[in-house]
Parts: structure tokens; C-alpha cells; sequence
């Protein structure tokens, strides 16, 4: 028997959270995984692969097949450079840049909502929390 009901109260978080993710990309084709690679693009221009997959803490084959969707789906321009053709950089299109607003755009609304009825000191508590968790999560 847990100890804590913590695990089970992030899981349905997570579900909830899903959810919402599945609705808000599915309009734009794209899968659950694929918004934050764009997100990584776009506020990264120029990202090489290596960077990319140690920010969002995938292996380099997982960031490879996301990297060929979006390449093949217009999210992405991939420049390989110019001192060292082993390296890929990763540039956004304007698709890219557009999927991302919309995307934030709806996500701050989301966010706005479910924030409505706390405090902006709970709001901050609940960050401070949700880093250190992730912090300790990253030790483990």
C-alpha cells in the first residue's frame, strides 16, 4: 500500500493534462510528443540534434524519427554545418512559428482557467514545488 497518495493525484494530473494535449494537437496533426520539439526549435533556432535530444532528455534516436515527421510534415529546415557535416542544425519554418503561438495561446488560456480561484502566492508555491520535485526526480 503507497505510503501517500501523491503518485496517484500526479497520475490523474497527468491524464488531465493529456487529454487537454491530445485535443489542442490533433488540430494541428500533430502527436503528443512532437509540440515540444517544436518548442525547443522555435525558442532555440539553430539547435543542433545533441542539444536538442539532452534539453527535452531523449536519446538521439527518438529525437531523430520526431526530427524526420516534422521535417517531412514543414515544421522544420535542417541545415547540416558548415565546419562539420556530422552536425544537423534545426531551424523552425513559419508553420512552425505559427503552431507555436496558437499552441501557447491556448495553453495560457488553459492555464488562466485553472488558475482562476488560487492566489498568486499558491501559484508560486505550486511552481517551487513542481521544480523541486522535478529536481529530486532528475537524482533519481
Amino acid at each position: 500500500m503507497l505510503q501517500s497518495t501523491i503518485f496517484r493525484d500526479l497520475d490523474n494530473l497527468s491524464k488531465h493534462i493529456n487529454k487537454i494535449y491530445e485535443t489542442i494537437f490533433k488540430k494541428y496533426g500533430l502527436q503528443r510528443g512532437h509540440f515540444v520539439f517544436i518548442t525547443r526549435i522555435v525558442e532555440n533556432e539553430c539547435i543542433s540534434l545533441k542539444e536538442l535530444a539532452a534539453q527535452i532528455r531523449v536519446d538521439k534516436t527518438t529525437v531523430t524519427k520526431a526530427i524526420q515527421k516534422l521535417d517531412s510534415a514543414g515544421y522544420i529546415i535542417k541545415i547540416i554545418d558548415k565546419l562539420d557535416n556530422r552536425i544537423i542544425h534545426l531551424m523552425p519554418t513559419e508553420k512552425a512559428f505559427t503552431t507555436y503561438t496558437e499552441i501557447i495561446t491556448e495553453k495560457n488560456k488553459i492555464l488562466q482557467s485553472v488558475f482562476a480561484n488560487f492566489t498568486s502566492l499558491e501559484i508560486d508555491s505550486f511552481i517551487t514545488m513542481l521544480n523541486s520535485l522535478n529536481n529530486c526526480l532528475d537524482n533519481i
